[in-house]
């Protein structure tokens, strides 16, 4: 089954043909085809140069972070805590965005309080 044919309507759901563009159900380019539905099970791709798998596209990455615009300074009167309520930054782009947000270069903010379904987190442990 692909995202395209999740799109229905109707009491009694029948699938949408050719549905627009603006349906979540609609892949974000369809020039660009997985094969999974949602999220992909670990280690379903080759890693990258470092031998990390799945660091892009699967899911987003919840960071220590901040989230404040460009540019900023270090000490700039922002509060460093873990407060919930300052937004934290997200990067990495997930199943459910467009190809151009599968970079770490990306990012946006959600409060920490906030669930989000297509961000996730990634344990690091160091020596």
């Amino acid at each position: 089954m692909t995202l395209k044919e999740l799109a229905v309507s109707g009491v009694d759901p029948r699938p949408i043909k050719n549905p627009n563009r603006f349906w979540d159900f609609v892949p974000r380019d369809e020039t660009y085809n997985d094969g999974k539905l949602h999220l992909a099970p670990v280690k379903s791709y080759r890693p990258n140069a470092y031998g990390l798998y799945d660091m892009i596209g699967n899911a987003a990455e919840w960071t220590r972070s901040e989230y404040r615009p460009y540019p900023w300074k270090e000490g700039d009167g922002r509060n460093e805590g873990l407060d919930s309520r300052v937004p934290r930054a997200v990067r990495g782009g997930s199943w459910y965005d467009r190809p151009r947000r599968a970079t770490s270069s990306w990012r946006w903010g959600y409060p920490g309080w906030r669930p989000v379904y297509n961000v996730g987190f990634r344990v690091i442990i160091e020596d």
